[in-house]
């Protein structure tokens, strides 16, 4: 399995997601939380089973939630740069944050 690079922002990605399930309905954020671990499993499992989306980034949709995890996969490692929403206009954050 190769090594995984999180960008710094996918922590607040994540937990944003979170804190918006959870405050809808109560254990709505554990059940995302659920969601993302077996989308990241996924992830290192075969990362190169998902196609490249836009400037070589790669996205796996969560299962449950319209999340995707955008990635790049690089000869040695994985480069996760964000957990986001199917609405955002993913292509320029994720512009943002290669540039970074």
């Amino acid at each position: 399995m190769l090594p995984v690079k999180k960008h710094p922002l996918l922590g607040a990605d994540f937990q944003s997601a979170y804190d918006w399930y959870q405050a809808k309905q109560p254990g709505l954020g554990e059940e995302f939380i659920e969601d993302f671990r077996r989308a990241y499993q996924r992830l290192r499992q075969s990362p190169e089973f998902y196609s490249a989306r836009f400037s070589n980034v790669r996205r796996l949709n969560l299962g449950r939630f319209p999340y995707g995890i955008f990635y790049v996969l690089k000869p040695d490692q994985i480069q996760i740069l964000g957990l986001l929403h199917a609405s955002r206009d993913t292509e320029s954050v994720l512009a943002s944050r290669r540039s970074r």
